[in-house]
């Protein structure tokens, strides 16, 4: 293919696909994706080989919510995994209402951002939110000593199997 290293001067990627469609080279199941929209939605200025690129950078958003939550997640381990897909799922997260709460109370009063964050934290453990903060030991559930001679309690499949016997003998006696 190196002879036909020129092409791409010569017309643009659309004319190119539209001209494999047009002789039977390509497939029109194998067109690309965006060649329907670009024939629906044709550019303003053809894209060519000669046209010079901005060279301006593209500006980045930021919004004011993002540095709370980037200190959220600074701050804090990842609360949870929430299923992006589902807008209420989203509006339901940890951080979501982190930034919620932040803002409210920053609308509030002025304090500074370590003592929003405290506050914030405190009104989320007021509604049940108990968040924990990176490198913080994990509270880890309490198991009851049980003696060595009582039998270990069985849970799932097994309680199940347990009882379905336990059951079975009741009914032949």
């Amino acid at each position: 293919m190196t002879s036909l290293s020129r092409l791409e001067k010569l017309g643009t990627i659309f004319t190119r696909v539209r001209d494999l469609i047009r002789a039977g080279v390509m497939k029109p199941a194998d067109k690309p994706v965006w060649y329907d929209v670009m024939a629906a939605f044709p550019p303003k200025q053809e894209p060519t080989f000669h046209q010079s690129i901005d060279p301006e950078p593209l500006q980045e958003l930021l919004y004011p919510e993002d540095k709370i939550r980037a200190k959220f997640y600074q701050t804090y381990r990842n609360q949870q995994t929430i299923d992006l897909a589902n807008q209420s799922a989203v509006h339901q997260s940890i951080c979501y209402r982190y930034i919620q709460e932040y803002q409210e109370l920053e609308a509030a009063g002025s304090q500074t951002e370590e003592e929003l964050m405290v506050a914030t934290e405190a009104a989320l453990a007021a509604d049940g939110i108990n968040l924990r903060r990176k490198g913080a030991p994990q509270k880890k559930p309490k198991v009851e000593a049980r003696t060595p001679d009582a039998p270990p309690e069985l849970g799932g499949l097994a309680k199940l199997l347990k009882d379905a016997l336990n059951k079975n003998e009741i009914e032949k006696t």
